[in-house]
């Protein structure tokens, strides 16, 4: 049985939709060299002074074990560095290299560079609304 575009579940044409964008999302971002997952840990760990990987993934919205590889990855080819949390040595902090922290600015284009490409030919109206609709239905779905 085939189904018509209009006739599609909004959660069949949102699934259909994040595809396309993680797809655009990822040509953009192997010019720096990240994927999507890692393009997340660099804006987050931006907006902070440092972290834990247990906090990292809960902002993310991941489970720790998740993003281990990504972390270890970075840290590899010089995004970020671990450290010991001053006062719980069991904890490992994470924080931005000079490089990650120079990465940050290729980050912000491809994310404006994508809302434009998404929000062509809308207002500024059209736009605020669908926002407000998707926290709406994020906060549906964080209901118990």
């Amino acid at each position: 049985m085939q189904c018509e575009e209009k006739d599609m579940p909004a959660f069949g044409l949102m699934g259909m939709l994040m595809h396309k964008m993680m797809n655009r999302a990822k040509d953009m971002y192997r010019e720096f060299d990240l994927n999507k997952s890692q393009a997340g840990i660099l804006f987050t760990l931006h907006h902070s002074d440092s972290m834990s990987q247990k906090e990292l993934a809960a902002r993310l919205n991941v489970t720790p074990p998740s993003i281990t590889s990504s972390i270890q990855k970075m840290e590899k080819e010089g995004y970020l560095t671990r450290h010991p949390d001053p006062a719980d040595q069991r904890i490992m902090r994470l924080t931005l290299t000079e490089k990650g922290e120079s990465c940050i600015k290729g980050v912000y284009a491809v994310a404006e560079q994508m809302e434009e490409l998404m929000f062509r030919g809308m207002t500024r109206e059209e736009i605020m609304l669908f926002k407000r609709l998707l926290f709406q239905i994020r906060d549906n779905l964080n209901e118990k």
